[in-house]
């Protein structure tokens, strides 16, 4: 067994490129992202304690549980939507989170799903995301 080298440490792959959804108007949303380190965010105080149960239900794993919850309750859909720009404004790279801030770019209910749902799986998440989502379109009426 041989000892990690600083040298292959700096070329850990800590981002990914990946297409979220796109905007209402179709503009596709190309960014660079990385996983959150949950336990960080949490003892670095980004994580206000008020939001500590979300991000610990989300740290083990029970996103859809919370979501599930929030959509029966107004102040615990609150604290999802606080939580989800949390993990946004961490996640994102390049643009960042401040970026879209700055320039007056809402990030859209699906996009933040779509960072959430990367937050907790990563790329292959995203691929079921986007399944999800086209069935649920596929089932709605059409106007």
């Amino acid at each position: 067994m041989q000892v990690t080298s600083l040298e292959q440490l700096k070329n850990i792959k800590l981002s990914e490129i990946v297409e979220l959804p796109s905007f209402e108007d179709g503009t596709p949303l190309i960014v660079e992202i990385r996983k959150p380190n949950m336990m960080q965010l949490i003892t670095s105080g980004k994580i206000p304690n008020t939001l500590l149960n979300v991000a610990m239900d989300m740290f083990n794993g029970k996103t859809g549980d919370k979501m599930q919850k929030a959509s029966q309750n107004s102040k615990d859909l609150s604290e999802l939507v606080k939580m989800m720009n949390v993990i946004a404004e961490a996640s994102l790279v390049n643009p960042c989170y401040e970026d879209f801030k700055t320039t007056g770019v809402d990030l859209s209910d699906d996009q933040l799903m779509a960072i959430l749902m990367y937050s907790q799986g990563g790329v292959k998440s995203l691929e079921n995301f986007r399944k999800q989502q086209a069935s649920t379109k596929d089932n709605q009426p059409s106007e």
